[in-house]
């Protein structure tokens, strides 16, 4: 049964909600890195920023800087806690939710955790602008699409940008990762990485998988089984890397999706 509009919208809302509510949760966890002593001090950072003019610095000071940097997660974390409870918030709510995110990412020099952080802002944009026009279905539309499509090159480059490279088309870049630094995967897969055809077959399993996912957007049974192989991919590299993130982040666009694999 296709999904609505309305219906994937409202998903991808409490999905990202609940992405950002565990982000907020480490990061809180990790106070003590960033806090006075600490190895990410603002004091250390904002050297980084002096290219913007002062009336830039100024502001990010007063958020980034500890212990008030703590009050941005707290933001993060009723927010969030919100948008899971009534996904169809005042659009307050999800330009707070966004603008809390962003200074998290610029407080980490870009991400925390790499395309998971660009992942969460993305959907959060998009539900950002829908909630700001909501009601008007052209909008709403046009936001899951571009929601869909992000979503769906951000795997089809990483498969692509993979094929350009002799280390993955070998399994060489994979055996790398799995037998070592800088992840530590559990010792059974260091056994794995030492047999190369499995590592070769492995490779262009992943490879294919990724430059192929667009296709998901064709019909909804190929969007079902591009989905599901995506999340068996996410679930393999929590267990492998520890990649938690990157299951939430990119789970949150899976309605938007849906919505646009239908006819």
């Amino acid at each position: 049964m296709p999904i609505s509009d309305q219906d994937a919208v409202d998903a991808c809302a409490r999905l990202i909600a609940f992405a950002v509510l565990l982000q907020a949760l480490e990061l809180f966890q990790l106070r003590r890195a960033f806090a006075h002593g600490g190895i990410w001090t603002w004091e250390v950072l904002r050297d980084e920023f002096a290219i913007f003019p002062g009336i830039v610095r100024a502001p990010l000071g007063l958020f980034l800087g500890y212990p008030r940097f703590l009050f941005v997660i707290f933001a993060q974390t009723a927010l969030a806690v919100s948008v899971l409870i009534e996904p169809r918030e005042h659009p307050a709510v999800f330009l707070g939710l966004l603008a809390a995110t962003a200074l998290v990412s610029l407080r980490w020099r870009g991400s925390f955790n790499g395309g998971a952080d660009y992942m969460t802002v993305l959907v959060l944009l998009a539900l950002s602008v829908e909630a700001c026009f909501r009601g008007h279905a052209a909008v709403r539309h046009g936001c899951l699409w571009y929601v869909a499509v992000q979503t769906a090159l951000s795997y089809a480059m990483a498969g692509a940008v993979k094929l350009r490279n002799a280390g993955w088309r070998s399994g060489r870049a994979l055996a790398r990762f799995l037998s070592g630094p800088p992840y530590e995967p559990p010792e059974a897969c260091a056994a794995l990485a030492r047999r190369p055809g499995l590592m070769r077959m492995s490779s262009w399993g992943i490879m294919l998988f990724e430059v192929s996912f667009p296709l998901g957007l064709t019909s909804p049974t190929a969007c079902a089984g591009v989905l599901a192989a995506a999340l068996v991919f996410h679930l393999l590299n929590v267990a492998v890397f520890g990649l938690n993130r990157f299951v939430f982040a990119w789970l949150a666009a899976y309605p938007a999706l849906l919505y646009c694999s239908a006819p």
